[in-house]
């Protein structure tokens, strides 16, 4: 057990080492604006472009391309300088301002120059004329748009119904404060029950922050009020300008060479290109002096200290011309950084055209340039946030497929990922289970949840998650509804493999702590006792789970391998979903040849669920599954699946069979034209094994879809046939089959009439028609109806299971 523990420890350790180890791929690629910034340090130029073209308001970047001799920050002139405070009053605040001028009257310091350069100037530099960001989200900041209301009444005669009569309503509303979008979703369920009516009706209403909206809206402000193609500085074209100084500086360059003999001024004359004084190194400028055949230069002279005199005309010759470039390449190199800078731009340039429209590329030009609160702020990192009746979780592994009333929210800003929830959990509903598992797991939980890493729950990421439930008695003492506390603490790992795919790894262990209510022991001493005793009943009340899921393309191949084990005593009240006392493994493979043509599907999976806390008794479950599609046409696609799934019950004294199914089943799907009318067809025959102790069949199923387009008008046939060959009765021979005619009536009407057929051998059968119609009655008011009218052709003592007329009416006007 020691050992095992240890072996637990380590890989979840190394997992964590290697998840740090990585650079996500966002950071790999670089955003925008850290690549701008980078491109800004590595380029004086730029800023000189800039200051220039607000000063002169133009972007003529010729006039500035060498920094002075002493390499100063150029500054705005005094007009431009007042502007630049105004607009930063205006749109950031005073206190902004403040800080602005503090960072311009500290322009000897580098750090802070570049800081002022990018934060403030490029902004203003890339306004739009007198723009006002901050008066264009004033005027926008309430809004609101409602989005729909339903209402319904349904009767139901059926013996036993839960819901005789019920009154439903459902609206929905998108409300904007502070341009911050909300949306609002109510539902109400009332009416009439022989049950406790407080159970089965109620009002479910939830607020959710739109997250998308609120982007589009903000990003919206910053693209009305900036220039985002000046902001990213695209507008200036420094590779051009580059050369373009590069060539002028190489042709005066061989002006002053055509002082030198005839001879050697040609060889130089072209030797070293623009390009090449950009891109090249002093080495390789060198080399090609050296490799010149018209010189036939030594290269221990050429490197020699002697004064010319003592040189060859030719080399002597080319020792000049080569400190002449070399000099040029040093202001390329060191005062205006060419190479770097236009490798930077175009890095940069590369990912602007498909990042600025991202939602990673609009946060950050909202942040950037809009004015904004703290809670704006903190929206921005917002990846959801809702309150009232909402289902909780956000997709991780801690907290899921959990309904609650209560309030959720989760964040993920620099690849730092939370999330955080309190509320209730209310499964007093599920009337049906509630006999099942009410003495594990009682009807109701008050709950916190956190979870808390680095990265997003669906990317590689590294996690930590507590939860914390407990329950109480309402009255008098309930065995099946005994005070509790669960406290459950997990880990999680998943590390992204490129493209082998990924592997997920998840440790979990939960305490419960029970109020002895004989003795009255105080509530909250429960509660801590829960955190405080974590560690006991270890292995009875831990979770841990390994998943590897990926592909090969090479191969055209993807595979899945899991396993998973939960303690008999383990609990999770934000999960309500995992399983406990279980061992679950498997395999899931998948092949395709020829273009996708061809592909071949096998999947296992296991699961071994304990029955007893004393025993090894338990139940174990297998099923597999072979499936195979060909797409013989494009018009024609043909499948087949062999499937067989068991659950047999192990104990010390004997096995006890459960059931099994097998089952093998041919599809086709088919497009084309009969007769000359376009139609689809979808068909599926197969044979199925069914041994539920102690019955035991063997059936024979058929379903098909066709339908015709026949002018404007559609027709459509369903027929779905079940046969027990052996008579066992488990499911009986079963035959429904229906009919559709789509028409147009009275030019504004759409209507279907169709006839249809039930028969279950023994229990039920019935023929009848159904129509549907839908029209607008008005510009805004659209209604439509459903009627179903069914005749019972035999009368058996089970017809009043089958309802012989149902319909609808529905009316929906919009009412913006």
């Amino acid at each position: 057990m020691i050992r095992t523990l240890c072996a637990v420890v380590v890989m979840v350790c190394t997992m964590q080492l290697q998840l740090y180890a990585q650079t996500p791929a966002a950071a790999q690629s670089g955003s925008i604006t850290a690549g701008r910034q980078q491109l800004m340090k590595t380029a004086p130029l730029l800023q000189h472009a800039v200051m220039d073209s607000l000063n002169a308001r133009t972007t003529a970047l010729h006039a500035v391309l060498a920094p002075d001799k002493k390499g100063a920050f150029p500054s705005l002139n005094e007009a431009t300088r007042l502007d630049f405070y105004t607009h930063v009053k205006q749109v950031y605040g005073e206190k902004q301002l403040q800080g602005v001028k503090k960072g311009y009257e500290l322009f000897n310091d580098k750090s802070r120059i570049n800081r002022y350069f990018d934060e403030k100037l490029r902004g203003f530099y890339a306004l739009k004329g007198n723009s006002n960001i901050r008066g264009l989200m004033k005027a926008g900041a309430y809004d609101n748009t409602f989005r729909g209301a339903t209402a319904a009444i349904t009767t139901d005669n059926a013996p036993g119904a839960l819901m005789p009569v019920a009154f439903t309503l459902h609206a929905e509303d998108n409300v904007v404060v502070g341009n911050i979008p909300v949306n609002i979703v109510y539902s109400n369920i009332s009416g009439r029950s022989s049950f406790d009516e407080n159970q089965l009706y109620g009002g479910l209403g939830k607020l959710s922050f739109d997250k998308e909206a609120y982007l589009e809206r903000m990003s919206g402000y910053v693209n009305k009020s900036f220039d985002l193609n000046k902001y990213f500085l695209q507008d200036i074209n420094v590779a051009a300008s580059f050369k373009s100084f590069a060539e002028k500086k190489m042709d005066g360059l061989r002006e002053e060479m055509k002082q030198l003999p005839a001879g050697y001024s040609s060889a130089l004359d072209n030797l070293v290109s623009a390009d090449q004084l950009i891109y090249l190194d002093s080495s390789q400028i060198k080399q090609l002096l050296l490799h010149n055949t018209s010189l036939n230069i030594d290269e221990r002279q050429l490197g020699s200290q002697a004064p010319d005199s003592l040189l060859s005309p030719q080399t002597a010759a080319a020792r000049t011309y080569l400190s002449k470039v070399l000099r040029l390449k040093a202001v390329l190199g060191e005062g205006m950084a060419a190479q770097q800078t236009m490798s930077a731009q175009k890095m940069v340039n590369e990912n602007i055209g498909g990042n600025l429209g991202s939602m990673a590329g609009k946060q950050q030009q909202i942040k950037a340039l809009a004015p904004m609160g703290f809670l704006q702020k903190l929206l921005l990192s917002a990846k959801s946030l809702q309150i009232g009746k909402i289902a909780g979780g956000d997709g991780s592994a801690m907290a899921k497929n959990l309904f609650m009333s209560g309030a959720q929210g989760s964040f993920l800003n620099n690849d730092k990922f939370l999330m955080l929830g309190l509320g209730n959990r209310n499964d007093a509903l599920d009337i049906k289970n509630m006999g099942l598992n009410s003495g594990v797991d009682p009807a109701s939980f008050s709950m916190q949840f956190l979870q808390m890493g680095k990265g997003d729950v669906s990317t590689a990421h590294s996690h930590a998650g507590i939860v914390n439930a407990s329950t109480r008695n309402k009255g008098e003492f309930n065995s099946q509804l005994l005070s509790r506390n669960i406290f459950v603490g997990a880990f999680s790992e998943r590390i992204d493999l490129g493209e082998y795919g990924t592997i997920a790894a998840e440790i979990a262990k939960s305490n419960t702590e029970f109020r002895n209510s004989a003795t009255g022991n105080d509530f909250a001493l429960a509660s801590k006792t829960a955190a405080f005793t974590l560690m006991n009943d270890f292995w009875q009340t831990l979770s841990v789970g390994l998943d590897y899921s990926g592909s090969i393309k090479a191969l055209d191949l993807t595979q899945r391998v899991y396993i998973n084990y939960s303690g008999l005593g383990y609990s999770n009240p934000a999960a309500p979903g995992s399983s406990r006392g279980t061992v679950r493994y498997g395999v899931n493979l998948r092949r395709s040849w020829n273009k996708r043509k061809v592909t071949i599907g096998f999947r296992a999976d296991m699961q071994d669920i304990r029955m007893s806390a004393i025993t090894d008794s338990r139940w174990k479950n297998r099923q597999f599954a072979v499936d195979a599609r060909v797409k013989v046409k494009k018009n024609l696609t043909l499948s087949s699946r062999l499937s067989q799934a068991t659950m047999k019950g192990i104990s010390q004294k004997y096995d006890q069979p459960g059931y099994l199914s097998r089952q093998l089943s041919v599809s086709s799907q088919y497009s084309g034209k009969i007769g000359g009318l376009p139609q689809t067809n979808n068909t599926t025959l197969g044979i199925q094994q069914m041994e539920l102790y102690p019955s035991r069949s063997l059936l024979v199923n058929l379903n098909t879809n066709q339908s015709f387009i026949i002018g404007t008008h559609v027709l459509t046939v369903s027929v779905l046939y079940n046969k027990d060959v052996k008579d066992q009765a488990l499911y009986g021979n079963l035959l429904t089959a229906e009919t559709g005619w789509s028409y147009m009536l009275l030019k504004r009407i759409a209507c279907t009439s169709g006839l249809t057929y039930l028969r279950n051998k023994g229990v039920v059968e019935q023929a009848g028609i159904r129509q549907t119609m839908g029209a607008e009655l008005l510009p805004r008011l659209n209604m439509n109806v459903y009627v179903d009218c069914r005749k019972h052709l035999v009368n058996t003592a089970q017809n009043y299971l089958f309802g012989n007329f149902s319909t609808q009416l529905s009316l929906h006007y919009l009412l913006n």
